[in-house]
Formats: C-alpha cells, sequence, structure tokens
C-alpha cells in the first residue's frame, strides 16, 4: 500500500510539542507547533510557525503565532477555509489554570496573524481537534471540553506551584462536535460522549472519519486504558451511540484519521497497549473501518512519536509529528 516515505526534521528544540500541519492557499507548507521550557505545560511554552516552499524539503527559522505577554500558548488545531487560516490557541499561565481559547487567523497563507477572540460556544477549558469536511460540503470541528468550576480552580491554585488542572476534581471529559452549515460563518454544538474522570484525568483528543454510508467516526484515546475508544453518528453527527472500546492498542496516545479519495480510511498512530508510543504505523481500511487490510511501520527509528497531523491529497498522506518531545518531523507518505 505505500510507494515511498519521504522524512525530514523541520526543528529542535528542549521541547517541541504537538507539531501541526497544513497546505496553505499559495501551495507552501505551514507547520505550527509548540516549542520553549522543557516540559508541557510550563511557563515558557509558545507557538512558533514555520513555512516550506518546496513540499517539505526545507523549512523556514521559527517565528512567534502569538504576541508575547508573558502567558504560555498552546495550538490544538489548524485550518484552511478558502484564504482563511485559523490557529486555534489555548493561553494560559503555565499549568493549564486560567486557561482561556483564542483564535488566530491568518489571511496571507500564514505570514502575519490577528486575534478573533474565541471560538463558538468555548471560551476556556476546550481543546478544537482536526477538521472533518463531510461529503455533503458541512464543516465539522470535533472538541473536549472540561467542566472546571472556579471553586475547583481557585483551591488548586492557592496550593502549591506544581499543582496542574489534572490536579481540580473535575468529573468528566466531554467529546462533541462544531457543526457549519454555511462555510464556516456559524455553528452548532453536539456532544458526543462523556468519559468519566472519578479516576483519572482523559485527554480524549477526538479525530473524525466519514464512513462511505455518511457514518461519522469519531476515535478517542482513553489514559491508562490500552486501547483507542470509539463512538458513532448516523445522522451526521447531531446524535451519537455510547463509546465503546475498540480493538486498536494504544499507549494514551492521540491517533489521527484521514479519509482517502477512494473511499478507503487511514490511521496513524502508535498501536502499542504498554506506555511506550513506538512503532509509528499506518493503518488503511477498504471495508469502512471494520478491519485493517494494510499495516505499514513508517519507521523503525527508535523512540516516542506523539501527536500526529497533516492532511491527504493526491496519493499522499503528508503529516508532523514529534519525536521523543524535541523534534519535529515532517513526512510525506506516497500510497
Amino acid at each position: 500500500m505505500v510507494k515511498n516515505i519521504l522524512i525530514k526534521q523541520i526543528y529542535t528544540n528542549s521541547l517541541s510539542c504537538e507539531p501541526l500541519l497544513e497546505k496553505m492557499p499559495n501551495g507552501e507548507l505551514l507547520c505550527v507547533c509548540q516549542c520553549g521550557g522543557t516540559k508541557e505545560p510550563d511557563a515558557e511554552n509558545r507557538e512558533y510557525f514555520f513555512h516550506s516552499k518546496d513540499n517539505g524539503e526545507t523549512w523556514s527559522e521559527p517565528e512567534s503565532i502569538y504576541p508575547e505577554d508573558g502567558q504560555a500558548v498552546y495550538c490544538t488545531e489548524l485550518s484552511v477555509m478558502g484564504d482563511e487560516i485559523t490557529a486555534y490557541l489555548t493561553v494560559h499561565t503555565g499549568r493549564f489554570l486560567d486557561w482561556k481559547c483564542i483564535m488566530m487567523k491568518s489571511f496571507d497563507n500564514g505570514y502575519t496573524w490577528k486575534n478573533f477572540g474565541s471560538p463558538a460556544y468555548f471560551p476556556e477549558y476546550t481543546f478544537i481537534r482536526a477538521t472533518l469536511k463531510t461529503s455533503d460540503n458541512r464543516i465539522m470541528i470535533p472538541y473536549h471540553t472540561y467542566p472546571v468550576t472556579k471553586e475547583e480552580h481557585d483551591r488548586v491554585l492557592r496550593e502549591e506551584e506544581d499543582k496542574v488542572i489534572w490536579s481540580t476534581n473535575t468529573p468528566y471529559c466531554e467529546s462533541g462536535v462544531l457543526i457549519s452549515n454555511d462555510g464556516g460563518k456559524n455553528y452548532e454544538k453536539y456532544q458526543a460522549c462523556r468519559i468519566d474522570m472519578k479516576d483519572k484525568w482523559v485527554w480524549a483528543e477526538p479525530t473524525l472519519a466519514e464512513l462511505s454510508d455518511g457514518t461519522i467516526v469519531m476515535l478517542m484515546r482513553k489514559d491508562g486504558a490500552g486501547w483507542l475508544y470509539r463512538c458513532d453518528s448516523k445522522d451526521g453527527g447531531i446524535s451519537w451511540s455510547e463509546y465503546y472500546k475498540t480493538d486498536i492498542p494504544n499507549p494514551t496516545n492521540k491517533p489521527r484519521l484521514f479519509n482517502l479519495d477512494d473511499g478507503r480510511i487511514a490511521l496513524i498512530h502508535t498501536p502499542s497497549d504498554s506506555i511506550h508510543r513506538f512503532p509509528l504505523e499506518l493503518w488503511i481500511s477498504d471495508d469502512n473501518m471494520k478491519t485493517w487490510s494494510s499495516k505499514t511501520r513508517l519507521t523503525d527509528f527508535p523512540g516516542e512519536y506523539n501527536y500526529t497531523d497533516g492532511f491527504y491529497e493526491n496519493g499522499h498522506i503528508k503529516f508532523v509529528i514529534e519525536h521523543n518531545r524535541h523534534t519535529i518531523l515532517y513526512f510525506d507518505v506516497t500510497l
């Protein structure tokens, strides 16, 4: 199934975390990535962007996507709608406390950015994830959000400096979708599921794919479970099944689904039920995710491979990923 794999290094820092990749209207590639500091979260975390004018062979020097005001910055989704590029940011004080959600937008292929405020429905405590454009021309954006109360926020803030957002008593992680029927002008919110967090904080990090009959599949990580979880919508994202465990191993790592133009569905992930985010593999299903007929290891180089993001175009899956929390790698996989 895989004809060729190109791998290039974009950047190395004391921290390089969750890179995102999109193709710009002018044909260039844009990667954004959290860098700075030595861990995540950290008051020194910043969000940088990089351009490639030669299809990933070389990359520009890093530039900051958000004005320097002393706050930590993290980007969870990069979307392109015509000439409008949106980076969905989390801005916080270094511990994911005082966590605000911001949209930075660019109209010049990602070279300059302006703050457009919070996304619809979610001014705080939310990660926006990879946009799906459905076969009936709707825009579907997955999210996961947390009902952190002011009382819990203030309690943790008063305690020791190493306390972070997951030290709060927050009952669940909610995943769902924002759906636009008018090209992104307006959105409606639909809840998919709530994962209980009595025993462990959950970063669901949902990813979407559309099956041939129009069913929308949402895959999620569930921290410490060892497997990916899933829920389905048969009415275009309005209502969802109960979430359930799949047979796809997962070491608490973000998965990424891609719809291919021939009806197949691709999954890039690290299929291990241990704590190690290795190996990095590409799985392809030709029967609507009932089975995975092709499983290709994309690299044998050891280490931890975290947080895939990218896009599919003309027989190529182009994506970025962090390696060992320090290095951003660019992959161009020819199918």
